[in-house]
């Protein structure tokens, strides 16, 4: 009885160490330290890719829109593929038809991250540029959902 109690108690002892392993990656960019584990990511690590996926987004001119897209395509789970693809695509589309560029200047203390909804949000200023003629700049607010599941954000 007492070799079955141990066992059970390693057991479950084996499994939420495991499961709170710390490990350290790397982001497209890297400002400040951050850790995640299996199950959680911390506030630097969250506003880091958020601001990599807006970065995605929103930086872009007709000659990379395509691989910006692409780029942020690869962090969309399989089972929301299917509904955000085809915007992007047509948004890709629409960028190199009209020769569109754009750039967002985030606002450094217009930040807010949560952590309990997995949301980044920033505010900045959204500049376009039509061909050759600059669109006045927007004031604009953004909000990326994020998820985290078995190690993969």
């Amino acid at each position: 009885l007492a070799m079955t109690v141990l066992s059970l108690i390693l057991g479950i002892s084996l499994a939420y160490t495991s499961s709170e392993k710390s490990r350290t990656l790397i982001p497209p960019v890297i400002s400040k330290a951050f850790t995640v584990s299996d199950g959680a990511v911390d506030a630097p690590y969250l506003q880091m890719m958020g601001e990599y996926f807006l970065k995605l987004k929103l930086n872009v001119t007709p000659a990379t829109v395509t691989r910006q897209y692409g780029l942020l395509l690869d962090y969309i789970p399989t089972e929301n593929w299917s509904t955000v693809q085809p915007t992007l695509v047509k948004d890709a589309e629409r960028v190199q038809k009209d020769n569109i560029s754009s750039r967002f200047d985030a606002r450094p203390n217009h930040t807010h991250i949560s952590l309990e909804s997995m949301q980044f949000k920033q505010t900045g200023t959204l500049t376009k540029t039509v061909g050759e003629r600059t669109l006045p700049p927007e004031e604009v607010t953004y909000i990326v959902q994020m998820a985290y599941r078995d190690g993969l954000l």
